[in-house]
Protein backbone atom coordinates (compact mmCIF):
# COMPACT_ATOMS: atom_id res chain seq x y z
CA UNK A 1 0.00 0.00 0.00
CA UNK A 2 1.32 3.42 -0.88
CA UNK A 3 -0.03 5.19 2.21
CA UNK A 4 1.78 5.26 5.50
CA UNK A 5 0.31 2.97 8.08
CA UNK A 6 -1.68 4.38 10.94
CA UNK A 7 1.17 3.64 13.35
CA UNK A 8 3.67 5.47 11.18
CA UNK A 9 1.32 8.42 10.88
CA UNK A 10 0.95 8.61 14.65
CA UNK A 11 4.71 8.50 15.14
CA UNK A 12 5.08 11.27 12.59
CA UNK A 13 2.58 13.41 14.43
CA UNK A 14 0.27 13.41 11.41
CA UNK A 15 -2.92 12.42 13.19
CA UNK A 16 -4.64 13.57 16.33
CA UNK A 17 -6.13 11.10 18.81
CA UNK A 18 -9.54 11.96 20.23
CA UNK A 19 -11.93 10.31 22.66
CA UNK A 20 -14.12 9.32 19.71
CA UNK A 21 -11.29 7.53 17.91
CA UNK A 22 -8.81 8.60 15.27
CA UNK A 23 -9.26 11.87 13.42
CA UNK A 24 -7.31 11.99 10.18
CA UNK A 25 -6.38 15.01 8.14
CA UNK A 26 -9.50 16.46 6.56
CA UNK A 27 -8.60 15.23 3.07
CA UNK A 28 -7.78 11.64 4.06
CA UNK A 29 -10.29 8.86 4.65
CA UNK A 30 -9.83 5.32 5.90
CA UNK A 31 -11.87 2.40 4.55
CA UNK A 32 -12.45 -0.56 6.90
CA UNK A 33 -12.15 -3.75 4.87
CA UNK A 34 -10.64 -7.06 6.01
CA UNK A 35 -7.41 -9.02 5.75
CA UNK A 36 -5.70 -9.25 2.33
CA UNK A 37 -7.21 -12.01 0.22
CA UNK A 38 -10.80 -11.26 1.18
CA UNK A 39 -13.32 -9.68 -1.16
CA UNK A 40 -13.74 -6.58 1.02
CA UNK A 41 -10.00 -5.98 0.85
CA UNK A 42 -9.95 -6.17 -2.95
CA UNK A 43 -12.98 -3.88 -3.20
CA UNK A 44 -11.31 -1.44 -0.82
CA UNK A 45 -8.13 -1.39 -2.90
CA UNK A 46 -10.12 -0.49 -6.00
CA UNK A 47 -12.21 2.13 -4.23
CA UNK A 48 -9.15 3.73 -2.63
CA UNK A 49 -7.40 4.03 -5.98
CA UNK A 50 -10.46 5.58 -7.62
CA UNK A 51 -10.73 8.10 -4.80
CA UNK A 52 -7.01 8.90 -5.01
CA UNK A 53 -7.21 9.31 -8.78
CA UNK A 54 -10.17 11.69 -8.61
CA UNK A 55 -8.17 14.88 -8.09
CA UNK A 56 -11.30 17.04 -8.32
CA UNK A 57 -12.60 15.50 -5.09
CA UNK A 58 -9.49 16.51 -3.19
CA UNK A 59 -9.41 13.27 -1.18
CA UNK A 60 -7.01 10.44 -0.54
CA UNK A 61 -7.91 7.04 0.87
CA UNK A 62 -6.26 4.08 2.54
CA UNK A 63 -7.45 0.64 3.56
CA UNK A 64 -7.69 -0.76 7.07
CA UNK A 65 -6.46 -4.31 6.29
CA UNK A 66 -8.35 -6.08 9.07
CA UNK A 67 -11.90 -6.45 10.29
CA UNK A 68 -14.79 -7.79 8.24
CA UNK A 69 -18.57 -7.65 8.14
CA UNK A 70 -18.99 -7.97 11.92
CA UNK A 71 -16.05 -5.80 13.02
CA UNK A 72 -16.32 -2.93 10.56
CA UNK A 73 -19.56 -1.40 11.90
CA UNK A 74 -17.90 -0.97 15.29
CA UNK A 75 -14.81 0.59 13.73
CA UNK A 76 -16.86 3.06 11.72
CA UNK A 77 -19.18 3.80 14.64
CA UNK A 78 -16.14 4.78 16.73
CA UNK A 79 -14.67 6.78 13.81
CA UNK A 80 -11.59 4.55 13.66
CA UNK A 81 -12.42 4.42 9.96
CA UNK A 82 -14.60 6.88 8.09
CA UNK A 83 -16.00 4.28 5.67
CA UNK A 84 -16.37 0.52 5.81
CA UNK A 85 -17.78 -2.53 4.07
CA UNK A 86 -20.32 -4.67 5.89
CA UNK A 87 -23.51 -6.58 5.20
CA UNK A 88 -27.03 -5.22 5.49
CA UNK A 89 -27.84 -7.56 8.34
CA UNK A 90 -24.59 -6.94 10.26
CA UNK A 91 -25.31 -3.21 10.06
CA UNK A 92 -28.81 -3.72 11.45
CA UNK A 93 -27.47 -6.03 14.16
CA UNK A 94 -24.82 -3.48 15.15
CA UNK A 95 -27.45 -0.77 15.54
CA UNK A 96 -29.67 -3.06 17.62
CA UNK A 97 -26.73 -4.38 19.66
CA UNK A 98 -27.49 -8.01 18.80
CA UNK A 99 -26.33 -9.98 21.82
CA UNK A 100 -24.72 -12.84 19.89
CA UNK A 101 -22.33 -10.45 18.14
CA UNK A 102 -22.36 -7.00 19.74
CA UNK A 103 -23.21 -7.90 23.35
CA UNK A 104 -25.89 -5.25 23.60
CA UNK A 105 -23.55 -2.42 22.56
CA UNK A 106 -25.61 -0.38 20.11
CA UNK A 107 -23.86 1.51 17.32
CA UNK A 108 -25.24 5.06 17.34
CA UNK A 109 -23.27 6.75 14.57
CA UNK A 110 -23.69 4.61 11.46
CA UNK A 111 -25.11 5.85 8.18
CA UNK A 112 -25.25 4.27 4.72
CA UNK A 113 -23.38 5.50 1.64
CA UNK A 114 -24.85 2.94 -0.75
CA UNK A 115 -26.58 -0.41 -0.43
CA UNK A 116 -27.23 -3.54 -2.47
CA UNK A 117 -23.68 -3.73 -3.81
CA UNK A 118 -23.39 -7.52 -3.78
CA UNK A 119 -25.97 -10.14 -2.88
CA UNK A 120 -25.45 -13.18 -0.71
CA UNK A 121 -28.47 -15.47 -0.91
CA UNK A 122 -30.04 -17.39 1.96
CA UNK A 123 -30.84 -20.94 0.87
CA UNK A 124 -32.58 -23.89 2.49
CA UNK A 125 -31.64 -27.06 0.62
CA UNK A 126 -32.88 -30.56 1.35
CA UNK A 127 -31.97 -33.96 -0.03
CA UNK A 128 -34.59 -34.90 -2.60
CA UNK A 129 -34.75 -38.39 -1.11
CA UNK A 130 -35.65 -36.87 2.28
CA UNK A 131 -38.40 -34.69 0.79
CA UNK A 132 -39.79 -37.59 -1.24
CA UNK A 133 -39.84 -39.94 1.75
CA UNK A 134 -41.40 -37.50 4.23
CA UNK A 135 -43.56 -35.31 2.00
CA UNK A 136 -42.30 -32.29 3.99
CA UNK A 137 -41.82 -29.29 1.74
CA UNK A 138 -41.42 -26.33 4.10
CA UNK A 139 -39.08 -25.45 6.93
CA UNK A 140 -42.09 -24.93 9.21
CA UNK A 141 -43.38 -28.44 8.57
CA UNK A 142 -39.94 -29.95 8.97
CA UNK A 143 -39.26 -28.29 12.33
CA UNK A 144 -42.70 -29.18 13.68
CA UNK A 145 -42.48 -32.80 12.52
CA UNK A 146 -42.22 -35.53 15.20
CA UNK A 147 -39.04 -36.56 13.38
CA UNK A 148 -37.37 -33.31 12.32
CA UNK A 149 -34.58 -33.33 9.76
CA UNK A 150 -30.90 -33.39 10.57
CA UNK A 151 -29.72 -29.90 9.71
CA UNK A 152 -26.21 -28.78 8.77
CA UNK A 153 -24.82 -25.29 9.40
CA UNK A 154 -21.45 -23.56 9.24
CA UNK A 155 -19.63 -23.15 12.57
CA UNK A 156 -20.22 -20.30 15.00
CA UNK A 157 -18.37 -17.21 13.78
CA UNK A 158 -20.10 -17.28 10.43
CA UNK A 159 -23.26 -15.23 10.09
CA UNK A 160 -25.14 -18.33 8.88
CA UNK A 161 -25.94 -19.68 12.38
CA UNK A 162 -27.38 -16.28 13.36
CA UNK A 163 -29.54 -16.15 10.22
CA UNK A 164 -30.63 -19.75 10.75
CA UNK A 165 -31.56 -18.98 14.38
CA UNK A 166 -33.80 -16.15 13.18
CA UNK A 167 -35.40 -18.50 10.65
CA UNK A 168 -35.99 -21.23 13.23
CA UNK A 169 -37.65 -18.77 15.62
CA UNK A 170 -39.84 -17.36 12.85
CA UNK A 171 -40.80 -20.78 11.48
CA UNK A 172 -41.47 -22.69 14.67
CA UNK A 173 -40.68 -20.58 17.73
CA UNK A 174 -37.60 -22.68 18.44
CA UNK A 175 -34.00 -21.52 18.81
CA UNK A 176 -30.79 -22.82 17.34
CA UNK A 177 -29.55 -23.61 20.85
CA UNK A 178 -32.61 -25.77 21.51
CA UNK A 179 -32.23 -27.65 18.23
CA UNK A 180 -28.52 -28.11 18.83
CA UNK A 181 -29.15 -29.50 22.32
CA UNK A 182 -31.46 -32.11 20.79
CA UNK A 183 -28.83 -33.18 18.26
CA UNK A 184 -30.89 -31.89 15.35
CA UNK A 185 -28.28 -29.35 14.19
CA UNK A 186 -24.69 -30.17 13.27
CA UNK A 187 -22.19 -27.34 12.79
CA UNK A 188 -19.06 -28.11 10.81
CA UNK A 189 -16.91 -26.95 7.92
CA UNK A 190 -18.79 -26.83 4.60
CA UNK A 191 -16.71 -29.60 3.04
CA UNK A 192 -17.55 -31.92 5.93
CA UNK A 193 -21.25 -31.08 5.66
CA UNK A 194 -21.20 -31.87 1.93
CA UNK A 195 -19.87 -35.34 2.71
CA UNK A 196 -22.51 -35.85 5.40
CA UNK A 197 -25.27 -34.99 2.91
CA UNK A 198 -23.82 -37.44 0.39
CA UNK A 199 -23.74 -40.14 3.09
CA UNK A 200 -27.35 -39.35 4.12
CA UNK A 201 -26.19 -38.30 7.58
CA UNK A 202 -27.77 -34.87 7.03
CA UNK A 203 -31.08 -33.97 5.45
CA UNK A 204 -31.07 -30.17 5.22
CA UNK A 205 -28.39 -27.55 4.64
CA UNK A 206 -28.82 -23.81 5.25
CA UNK A 207 -26.42 -21.39 3.62
CA UNK A 208 -25.94 -17.68 2.95
CA UNK A 209 -23.54 -17.07 0.07
CA UNK A 210 -23.13 -15.36 -3.31
CA UNK A 211 -23.99 -17.01 -6.60
CA UNK A 212 -21.42 -19.56 -7.67
CA UNK A 213 -20.20 -20.34 -4.16
CA UNK A 214 -18.21 -23.56 -4.25
CA UNK A 215 -20.01 -25.34 -1.41
CA UNK A 216 -23.52 -25.13 -2.88
CA UNK A 217 -22.20 -25.78 -6.37
CA UNK A 218 -20.57 -29.02 -5.18
CA UNK A 219 -23.60 -30.05 -3.13
CA UNK A 220 -25.98 -29.64 -6.04
CA UNK A 221 -23.65 -31.37 -8.48
CA UNK A 222 -23.00 -34.40 -6.25
CA UNK A 223 -26.46 -34.74 -4.67
CA UNK A 224 -30.06 -34.47 -5.79
CA UNK A 225 -31.12 -31.39 -3.82
CA UNK A 226 -34.37 -29.45 -3.52
CA UNK A 227 -34.53 -25.72 -2.84
CA UNK A 228 -37.13 -25.45 -0.07
CA UNK A 229 -39.41 -22.39 -0.46
CA UNK A 230 -39.06 -19.77 2.28
CA UNK A 231 -42.41 -18.65 3.65
CA UNK A 232 -43.71 -15.09 3.55
CA UNK A 233 -43.59 -14.95 7.35
CA UNK A 234 -39.91 -15.85 7.47
CA UNK A 235 -39.17 -13.40 4.65
CA UNK A 236 -41.01 -10.63 6.49
CA UNK A 237 -39.36 -11.36 9.84
CA UNK A 238 -35.85 -11.48 8.38
CA UNK A 239 -36.41 -8.31 6.37
CA UNK A 240 -36.93 -6.57 9.72
CA UNK A 241 -33.56 -7.95 10.80
CA UNK A 242 -31.68 -6.37 7.90
CA UNK A 243 -32.13 -9.14 5.33
CA UNK A 244 -34.34 -7.70 2.56
CA UNK A 245 -36.24 -10.11 0.32
CA UNK A 246 -35.02 -10.61 -3.21
CA UNK A 247 -34.86 -13.31 -5.91
CA UNK A 248 -31.98 -15.63 -6.59
CA UNK A 249 -32.31 -15.97 -10.38
CA UNK A 250 -33.31 -19.38 -11.66
CA UNK A 251 -30.45 -21.55 -12.78
CA UNK A 252 -28.01 -20.01 -10.30
CA UNK A 253 -27.41 -23.56 -9.05
CA UNK A 254 -28.25 -26.98 -10.44
CA UNK A 255 -31.78 -28.06 -9.54
CA UNK A 256 -33.05 -24.50 -9.11
CA UNK A 257 -35.63 -24.26 -11.88
CA UNK A 258 -37.27 -20.96 -10.92
CA UNK A 259 -36.43 -17.70 -9.19
CA UNK A 260 -35.95 -18.31 -5.47
CA UNK A 261 -37.28 -15.55 -3.16
CA UNK A 262 -35.03 -15.39 -0.13
CA UNK A 263 -33.59 -13.13 2.60
CA UNK A 264 -30.62 -11.40 0.98
CA UNK A 265 -27.53 -10.37 2.87
CA UNK A 266 -26.31 -7.46 0.79
CA UNK A 267 -22.92 -5.78 0.90
CA UNK A 268 -23.28 -2.12 1.84
CA UNK A 269 -20.83 0.75 2.27
CA UNK A 270 -21.27 2.60 5.56
CA UNK A 271 -19.88 5.79 7.05
CA UNK A 272 -19.87 7.69 10.31
CA UNK A 273 -22.56 10.34 10.71
CA UNK A 274 -19.91 12.95 11.55
CA UNK A 275 -18.03 12.58 8.27
CA UNK A 276 -18.56 15.86 6.35
CA UNK A 277 -21.38 15.90 3.82
CA UNK A 278 -19.02 16.98 1.04
CA UNK A 279 -16.68 14.06 1.73
CA UNK A 280 -19.42 11.43 1.52
CA UNK A 281 -20.91 13.11 -1.55
CA UNK A 282 -17.54 13.05 -3.34
CA UNK A 283 -16.79 9.46 -2.39
CA UNK A 284 -20.16 8.21 -3.65
CA UNK A 285 -19.95 10.32 -6.81
CA UNK A 286 -16.51 8.87 -7.52
CA UNK A 287 -17.92 5.35 -7.23
CA UNK A 288 -21.00 6.09 -9.34
CA UNK A 289 -18.89 7.75 -12.04
CA UNK A 290 -16.64 4.68 -12.14
CA UNK A 291 -19.34 2.01 -11.91
CA UNK A 292 -18.21 0.36 -15.16
CA UNK A 293 -14.60 0.13 -13.96
CA UNK A 294 -15.71 -1.36 -10.65
CA UNK A 295 -17.76 -3.99 -12.48
CA UNK A 296 -14.88 -4.84 -14.81
CA UNK A 297 -12.52 -5.41 -11.90
CA UNK A 298 -14.99 -7.21 -9.63
CA UNK A 299 -17.55 -9.50 -11.25
CA UNK A 300 -19.50 -9.70 -7.99
CA UNK A 301 -20.08 -5.92 -8.09
CA UNK A 302 -21.12 -5.79 -11.75
CA UNK A 303 -24.79 -5.88 -10.77
CA UNK A 304 -24.49 -2.96 -8.34
CA UNK A 305 -27.20 -0.44 -9.23
CA UNK A 306 -26.54 2.94 -7.56
CA UNK A 307 -30.21 3.86 -7.88
CA UNK A 308 -31.23 0.73 -5.97
CA UNK A 309 -28.50 1.44 -3.44
CA UNK A 310 -30.21 4.71 -2.52
CA UNK A 311 -33.55 3.11 -1.65
CA UNK A 312 -34.41 2.75 2.06
CA UNK A 313 -35.05 -0.99 1.86
CA UNK A 314 -31.53 -1.52 0.46
CA UNK A 315 -29.74 1.18 2.43
CA UNK A 316 -31.09 -0.46 5.63
CA UNK A 317 -29.68 2.38 7.75
CA UNK A 318 -30.51 6.04 7.10
CA UNK A 319 -28.53 7.52 4.22
CA UNK A 320 -25.80 9.96 5.16
CA UNK A 321 -26.83 13.49 4.08
CA UNK A 322 -23.98 13.54 1.54
CA UNK A 323 -25.22 10.33 -0.05
CA UNK A 324 -28.82 11.51 0.06
CA UNK A 325 -27.84 14.74 -1.71
CA UNK A 326 -26.22 12.88 -4.62
CA UNK A 327 -29.09 10.38 -4.83
CA UNK A 328 -31.56 13.25 -5.21
CA UNK A 329 -29.37 15.07 -7.73
CA UNK A 330 -29.24 11.95 -9.89
CA UNK A 331 -33.00 11.47 -9.65
CA UNK A 332 -32.73 8.25 -7.65
CA UNK A 333 -34.68 9.74 -4.73
CA UNK A 334 -37.42 12.35 -4.63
Amino acid sequence: MKKATLIAAVLAGGVAMTAAGVTLAADTVKIAAQEPGGSFYSYGATFAKLIDDNKAAGLSAEIVPRGGAFANPSSVDRNLAQFGFTTSNAAAWAVSGLEEVYKGQKAQNLRTVTGAMQAAYTMVLARKAYVDSTGLTSLEAMLKSPKPPRIGLKPTGSQVPIIADLMFQSAAGVTLAELRSKGIVTQAAPGQLTGMLSDSRLDVYIENAPAGTATVTEMTLTNEMVFIPISDKILSDLAKAGLPTGPMPKGTFRGQDSDYPNPISATILITNKDVPEKTVYNVLKTLVDNKATIGEQHAALKAWDPAAGCQPENAVLPLHPGAEKLCKELGYLK
